[in-house]
C-alpha cells in the first residue's frame, strides 16, 4: 500500500516536473519568436550593421590599422571623421564588439552629442563613466562620442582634461562629420582616420548581400542606380533600397520606383532634357521643358544637379561647358533669393540657345 502511494507521489511530481519544463519550454519560444520578429521590424541600416570588422564595407588602410589594435589589445584615443554614412560609427561599434565580447555593455558609454552636447554632460556622465575603474578587469573602458563636432567648445575643452586624466585606464573614440570643428587640443591627442566616401564595389557587395537576404527582386541596372543615388553613402542607399521595396506593389523594384520614391529625375531625361538644350529651337526647348515638367512635375531648382552631372558626361569644348555652368550656378543663386521660376527658366534657355554658338551633339 505504502509503496503504492509512493508511485503516485512520484508520478505526480514528475508530472509537475514535466509541465514546468514544457512551461518553460514556452516561454523561450515565445521569447526567440519575440526577438525575432523585432529584428525583423528594424531599419535595415541597423538590422545590416556590422557585427565584426570584417563586415564593413570599406576597402582601404584605415580598417586594417583598427582591426590590428583588436588583434593586439591595444588601443590609442581616436578620431573618426568624414561624410555621413561612411561606415564611422559602423567600424568602432565592430572594433569594442570584437574587444569585449558580452561585457560591451558594461564597458562601453556611447553617446550621441548631438544630443548630449554641453559641459554638464562631460562633467557629470563622462567623467564619472571614466573615472570609475573595475578592479578585476585588465582592459580599458571605451567611451564613444557620435557627432562630437556638435559638442560646445567649453566642452570640448573639459573633455580635454578628463581624456588626460583617465588615460591609464580609459579610451576615448570621436566620430564626426568635420574635424576642423574639432579644437586642436582634442585632435592632438587622437589618432586621426579619414573615412571618405565607400567605393562603388564596396557599395555594391553589400546591396546585393541586403538583396539576398532579403530575397528582393531587383535587377542589376536598379543596383547601379542606387549605389549611383548614393553618392557614397552607403547608409542613404540601403534607406533608398527600403523604401523602394515598401514602395512597389509586386515586390519588384526598377528605377522607376525607385526615382519615384526619392523624387529624383531619371537621368536618361535629363540627358534628353541637355539634347534637347543643345541642339532646338527656342520655341522647340520651351515645349519640350513644358511638357517634361508636367509629366515630372518638378521644379527647377530639381534639375539644376542633374543637368550639371550630365554637362560633364557630355563631350563638350572647356569654354562651352565653362559658360553653361556658370549659367546653372547664377540660376540657382537666384532661386535661393525666392527669384521667379519662370524668368529663371527662360534665363536658363536663353543662355544655352546663346552660348552653343552652333554646336551640336548627336
Amino acid at each position: 500500500m505504502l509503496a503504492g502511494f509512493a508511485n503516485i507521489d512520484l508520478l505526480h511530481c514528475s508530472t509537475r516536473h514535466l509541465f514546468r519544463f514544457s512551461e518553460c519550454d514556452c516561454l523561450v519560444s515565445q521569447h526567440m519568436t519575440e526577438k525575432a520578429s523585432i529584428v525583423s521590424s528594424l531599419p535595415w541600416t541597423e538590422k545590416y550593421r556590422p557585427k565584426t570588422l570584417n563586415e564593413v564595407a570599406r576597402d582601404d588602410s584605415a580598417i586594417d590599422i583598427i582591426q590590428k589594435f583588436a588583434q593586439d589589445g591595444d588601443l590609442p584615443h581616436l578620431l573618426l571623421h568624414g561624410p555621413p554614412g561612411t561606415g564611422k560609427t559602423s567600424t568602432i561599434l565592430a572594433l569594442a564588439k570584437e574587444l569585449y565580447g558580452n561585457n560591451f555593455t558594461n564597458m562601453v558609454l556611447t553617446l550621441n552629442s548631438s544630443d548630449a552636447r554641453g559641459i554638464q554632460v562631460v562633467r557629470d556622465e563622462i567623467q564619472s563613466f571614466a573615472s570609475t575603474s573595475r578592479p578585476f578587469a585588465n582592459f580599458f573602458k571605451l567611451v564613444i562620442l557620435d557627432e562630437c563636432d556638435s559638442m560646445t567648445k567649453d566642452a570640448q575643452f573639459a573633455l580635454r582634461r578628463i581624456m588626460e586624466k583617465y588615460t591609464y585606464h580609459t579610451r576615448f573614440c570621436l566620430v564626426c562629420n568635420y574635424s576642423s570643428k574639432v579644437i586642436s587640443a582634442l585632435q592632438s591627442r587622437c589618432t586621426k582616420f579619414r573615412f571618405g566616401p565607400i567605393s562603388h564595389d564596396a557599395m555594391r557587395r553589400k546591396l546585393q548581400l541586403i538583396v539576398s537576404s532579403e530575397r528582393l527582386s531587383i535587377t542589376a541596372e536598379s543596383i547601379e542606380t542606387l549605389i549611383r543615388l548614393g553618392e557614397g553613402d552607403l547608409r542613404k542607399a540601403i534607406n533608398i533600397l527600403q523604401s523602394a521595396h515598401l514602395s512597389s506593389d509586386t515586390g519588384k523594384i526598377n528605377d522607376n520606383i525607385i526615382f519615384a520614391t526619392t523624387g529624383n529625375m531619371d537621368w536618361r531625361k535629363v540627358d534628353g532634357l541637355l539634347h534637347t538644350l543643345l541642339n532646338d529651337s527656342l520655341k522647340n526647348i520651351c515645349t519640350y521643358l513644358t511638357n517634361l515638367r508636367a509629366e515630372q512635375n518638378f521644379a527647377l531648382a530639381d534639375i539644376l544637379t542633374p543637368l550639371c552631372d550630365s554637362l560633364f558626361r557630355t563631350h563638350l569644348p572647356h569654354d562651352v561647358r565653362a559658360c553653361f555652368l556658370r549659367a546653372l550656378a547664377d540660376v540657382e543663386y537666384s532661386l535661393s533669393f525666392t527669384s521667379s521660376e519662370t524668368s529663371q527658366t527662360l534665363l536658363l534657355i536663353s543662355t544655352f540657345v546663346q552660348k552653343r554658338n552652333g554646336f551640336r551633339i548627336e
